[in-house]
This record gives structure tokens, sequence and C-alpha cells, in this order.
């Protein structure tokens, strides 16, 4: 699975801990709202309650309150205000018209059960009982005159009490107040508050997406603006090369902390430059020099040879120095051409070149070096393809490569070379048998002085496949590895086809 990038981390982890705000805001505002507007209607239902002292004295006064209810409401009270008066032995004494045939009488009943519990405990507590359990008001109760005391002022000594009654149409809100002798039951209708609520919270929960869709993208245009120089590090960072080390990355003012890093890395990339260039120097330097001695030396050799007699140990001894002296100046001039391809110095006679002439010269030459080792050749080169190339190095690169092969096939195994067009390109496609490259070393075959096979019996620095690879990279080509197993390992070399 492929991972989040660092931006997108960013706009989600903004977007998530800003939902967790803003639904816990939310959450608080809701029912904190949810509380402000019960205690509006309970404050309200208290007040209905508790407004005119005089309406609980008989009946009669019963049938005068709710015409000044319409009067001061107007007909829709009926829909919105109901009250139910009973006396302390549970007697109805008055229900509005409106009264919902839905309340059952049990939500009430039960409250006004505990209220006369409450009254048999108040015989040995003169302190006032009230009724216990959630949704009780703040104050006292109101008062009025009570029927049976002549006119005489009654107290509502029980703290209000409040409950929210759902039926399947509709919502109520009761307010149940009284004292020792009367209870009151007021109700509002509680839907156009739920309603209310509602549509907040449908409000809420729309514009939640849209808050943190903004967020989110908020958070993703943040990350782009602090990931920029990071880009730009980056890019910088692809174009340093062994040939591209004067690259520095633009100083930004931007930044103390971009600036910095820029500052760090510029310094960093300053004295890779300059080590790397003395390294380079010396190689070539060292290179260079080294080609008169040994010059001299083989001249010398080659005379001493002529002077000895044949088959004798001096001749044998000066035979083995002229071949070390040929391998060292060997050495010497790939390291300094890897040292002028490493500066970008390195030099190209460029000409039309048959290629396919120049393989099968260098196949004649890698068959009489595998005549001991009974190597079969396959070769496919159709004629007359050319590119413009130095012939010499183009010679080096190749008979480096058909050496490999030769020195790293068992026995009695098989060379194939294959050299075809396709479209402006010229494919040499050269493959042998044998044990393969293990996977581990694979992505390092044209590392210089590298060995896979590092036994005694096997020559060589490390040095043939990157000097392939620099001359064919200075001619515009490509040299991979294709493919290494058990049994066959192929490499394909591409250069650009002259038409």
């Amino acid at each position: 699975m492929r991972p989040l990038s660092f931006r997108l981390k960013i706009a989600l982890l903004s977007a998530g801990i800003s939902g967790l705000v803003l639904v816990g805001f939310g959450l608080a505002s809701g029912y904190f709202l949810y509380r402000q507007k019960l205690q509006s209607v309970d404050t309200e239902l208290r007040a209905l309650g508790s407004r005119h002292p005089g309406w609980l004295a008989n009946r009669a006064n019963f049938e005068r309150f709710s015409a000044s209810l319409q009067f001061v409401f107007g007909e829709e009270h009926e829909g919105t205000i109901i009250f139910l008066v009973k006396d302390a032995k549970g007697e109805t004494l008055y229900v509005s018209p409106g009264w919902p045939k839905t309340i059952a009488a049990a939500s009430v009943d039960c409250a006004l059960e505990d209220d006369r519990a409450a009254v048999g405990a108040e015989a040995s507590d003169q302190s006032g009982p009230s009724w216990h359990g959630g949704g009780k008001g703040r104050g006292g109760g109101g008062w009025g005159y009570g029927p049976g005391r002549g006119g005489a002022q009654v107290v509502f000594n029980k703290v209000p009490r409040f409950l929210t009654v759902r039926t399947p149409g509709e919502s109520w809100r009761l307010g149940i107040m009284g004292n020792n002798d009367l209870r009151l039951v007021v109700g509002l209708n509680y839907d156009t508050v739920a309603s209310e609520l509602g549509r907040m919270r449908n409000i809420f929960l729309v514009t939640l997406p849209a808050a943190l869709l903004l967020v989110g993208g908020g958070g993703w245009w943040v990350a782009g603006r602090a990931l920029r120089p990071l880009k730009i590090i980056a890019q910088t960072a692809e174009h340093v090369t062994a040939r591209g080390l004067e690259q520095r990355i633009p100083a930004s003012d931007e930044d103390p902390e971009i600036s910095r890093l820029i500052q760090i890395l510029n310094g960093m990339m300053d004295r890779l430059e300059a080590s790397f260039k003395q390294a380079n120097r010396f190689s070539a330097d060292a290179s260079h020099e080294l080609k008169t001695p040994l010059a001299i030396m083989q001249g010398e050799l080659e005379n001493a040879l002529q002077t000895v007699e044949p088959g004798s140990p001096p001749q044998q001894v000066f035979s083995n120095l002229l071949e070390e002296t040929q391998r060292l100046k060997t050495i010497t001039r790939g390291l300094l051409l890897l040292a002028q391809a490493d500066g970008g110095q390195l030099k190209l006679a460029a000409g039309a070149v048959d290629l396919s002439a120049l393989l099968e010269a260098a196949i004649e030459d890698a068959r009489i070096l595998a005549a001991d080792a009974s190597l079969r050749f396959d070769v496919n080169l159709p004629p007359g393809l050319r590119v413009e190339a130095d012939r010499a190095l183009l010679q080096m690169a190749i008979l480096n490569l058909l050496g490999n092969a030769v020195k790293y096939s068992e026995a009695g195994g098989s060379v194939s070379v294959t050299l075809a067009a396709d479209g402006s390109q010229l494919l040499l496609t050269l493959c042998n048998s044998g044990l393969g490259i293990p996977p581990a070393d694979q992505p390092r075959v044209f590392d210089r002085f590298y060995r896979v096979n590092r036994s005694p019996a096997t020559d060589g620095l490390g040095l043939g496949l990157s000097l392939a690879r620099e001359i064919v990279h200075a001619h515009h080509g490509q040299l991979l590895l294709k493919e290494s197993r058990p049994g066959c390992t192929c490499f394909m070399l591409s250069l650009p086809s002259l038409a």
C-alpha cells in the first residue's frame, strides 16, 4: 500500500482535529442550549401556575380561567396550554378540554403518588417536604386561594417538578406544583422547542462537513507552502551528480529554519565538490604520470626478451613482467578514462562506425580467449548497422563485456550476441551461461572495484563494467543488466542508430 504524502497527512490531521473540536463544541453548545430552552419552558410553566392567585378558588373559576386563557392567547391555546387540577385524594377537580387523551394518567399520577408519600412524611417533618427526582425547579411554587378554605390564601409549598411526556403525535412539558391539599399540573406543547432544536442540529450537521472541508483545504494549502522550499531542495538534489556538483540550492529568506537548512546543504555540497575534484584530479594526474614509466618498462622488457635464450628462466621472468606491465597500462588507462568521464572531460573522436563489423572482430578475439573453455558462440549480427562513436573507446567497452561473458561462463557453456535495430536505437544483447549474479549483488555490478566473484582464479579489478557504462553514456547510450539467474546472465546495450 502506497503511504500517504506528508501534505495529505497534514490536511487530514487538520480536518480530524478540527472535526473533534467542532463536534465537542457542537455537543456542548447543543446541551447547554437544550438546558436553556428547557429552563425557559419551565419558567413559563411556573409563571402560568402562579400568575392569578384567585383562580383556584372554586370550580366555577376553572371555567372562567379557561375563558380568560382563550381571551389572552386565542383559540390556539387549546393545543398549546393544558391544565389538570386534583385534590389531595387524587380526585380530578378540573381538566382542560384540550388535555391529550394519549397522555396516560400513569406518568402524572406517578409524580402525584410521590408527592402524597411526601405528605405522609410531613407529619413528622414540618420543614416542608418537596418532590424528589429529576427536573426540579429552582424556586418555590406559586400561591393561590384553595377551595374549601373560604378564600383563604394558600401557598404552593411544594417545589415544582417538571417532566417531558411524549405522545405518538406530539411532546408536552408538564409542570407539577401545589400544596398538601391541591395538585396543579400545567402543560406546554414542546413540539415548537423540539423543532427549533432539531433545525439547529440539522444546520450544524450540514455545515460541519463544509467546515471540515474548508479546514482540510486550508491545511493542504498551508502544507503546500511549507513544503515548497523542500521541493526546490529535492529538485536541486536530483541534478547533483558527478557531472553536476556545481548545482546549489537557491537561497530563501522566507523562513529562518529553511534558510538555515539550505545554507548547511550548500556548504556540504561545496565540501563534496572540493573533495571529489581533488580525488578526481589525483586519479587523472597519477594515471597520466604512470603512462611514461610504464611505457619505458614495457620497451626495456621487450628488448630484454630479445637478448635472452628462448626457454631459459630469464625469458620466463621477463615474459611475466611484461604481462604485468601491460596489465598495469590497461588499469592506468581505465582509471584515466574514468577520471575524465567523472569530470565531463572524456573526449570522443566520433565518426561513423560499422557496429556489425566491430562486433565480428571483437567476437573473433573472444573466441581465442574462450578456446580452453570450449564455449559455444551464438551470434546474430545483421550487417551494415552503424553508429556515430569513438571506435577505440566503443571497442574497449564491447571487449570488456565479451571478456566478462567468457570469464564467468562455465566450461562447455555458451555466449549469445544479438544485434537488432529498434527504431532510432540499436540494441545489443549479450548473454552467457553460468551461475548468475546473486540478487543482492545485482544493484552493484557497475560499481567501481566491485567484483561479484572474488576467487583468485578470476582476475580483474572490477573496472570493466563501470568503464563500459561510462563509455556508453558518453555516446548517449545506455548499458544495463537485463536479467541474471542461475544458468543465464544478460546485459543490454543501446546506442543511437546512424541512418
